[in-house]
């Protein structure tokens, strides 16, 4: 355990301003994938996964993306893919854009909370028709982000940040709802208490404090937060959290007072959790 010697909004911007490299371009990955039903699912991404793990072969001869990435693969349909093993797949696609021509695809839209064993098809066809035909590689996957292909989820937001500043040696993926036990263990009591780098925590999602503004008062502090939700990677600025005096499980809740610019997508109570030695 360490200082950070970059913020979450700097990961974000690495993420999506410009993104990441296709090889001939960069591309926001500005898209959130998870493969819970109940919080979208990844249907796009795991109807794209068993055409290109093994069946593709670089340069046409060469090696499989299973070969190169194995189990790098399972994590990116998932939502938790590390940014780096995503750069090289775009790439990957891109210098192969004509074995595309024989990928089935289905892309899906996000699943609806009030149905979400239900899958919602947009479109179906060839790869390289659907998205790589007449347009640049970086439109091409762009296109397919937005068609949630690729994404992050919460914990792969998080996780990889960590991984990311050096904090982890390698990803951890616990649930949301493990990250106060397990990675995050030390509860923030009260506002004026806040830092950055401390993590809100609710029993299904979870997110990063980026920078602490001021305390507004003795129970509530403004906040910029990063996390991935809604539309993937983000950063919401001047965000109110204000202290309740419930608690769960022993640890103090806090309240989205005001959810910030861009608002956040998640509003309900949170717990603020450290993890000891963490610091900015």
């Amino acid at each position: 355990m360490a200082e950070a010697f970059s913020l979450p909004y700097h990961f974000v911007n690495h993420l999506t301003k410009p993104g990441l490299s296709c090889g001939m371009g960069d591309v926001a990955l500005q898209s959130y994938l998870s493969s819970t039903h109940s919080n979208g699912g990844s249907d796009s991404a795991q109807s794209l996964i068993g055409n290109v793990r093994s069946a593709l072969h670089d340069g046409g001869s060469g090696a499989t993306l299973q070969s190169m990435y194995s189990s790098g693969l399972d994590r990116m349909w998932r939502g938790c893919g590390d940014p780096r093993v995503i750069s090289e797949v775009w790439k990957f696609l891109c210098r192969n854009r004509e074995q595309l021509k024989k990928v089935h695809v289905k892309a899906y839209a996000r699943r609806a909370k009030s149905d979400p064993e239900t899958k919602i098809k947009l479109k179906e066809g060839k790869l390289f028709d659907l998205y790589f035909d007449g347009q640049s590689d970086a439109t091409a996957l762009k296109n397919m982000v937005a068609d949630r292909f690729f994404g992050m989820d919460c914990i792969g937001f998080v996780g990889n940040y960590l991984v990311w500043v050096g904090e982890w040696a390698s990803y951890d993926g616990q649930t949301p709802s493990k990250w106060p036990t397990h990675i995050c263990k030390t509860n923030i009591d009260k506002a004026a208490d806040v830092k950055p780098l401390d993590f809100l925590c609710w029993g299904g999602h979870v997110a990063i404090i980026d920078w602490v503004w001021k305390t507004l008062d003795d129970d509530t502090v403004e906040v910029d937060v990063c996390q991935s939700s809604g539309i993937g990677p983000q950063c919401n600025e001047r965000v109110q959290l204000r202290r309740t005096s419930a608690t769960s499980n022993g640890r103090r809740q806090f309240k989205i007072h005001h959810r910030g610019t861009p608002q956040m997508p998640v509003d309900e109570r949170c717990v603020i959790q450290r993890r000891e030695g963490f610091y900015w």
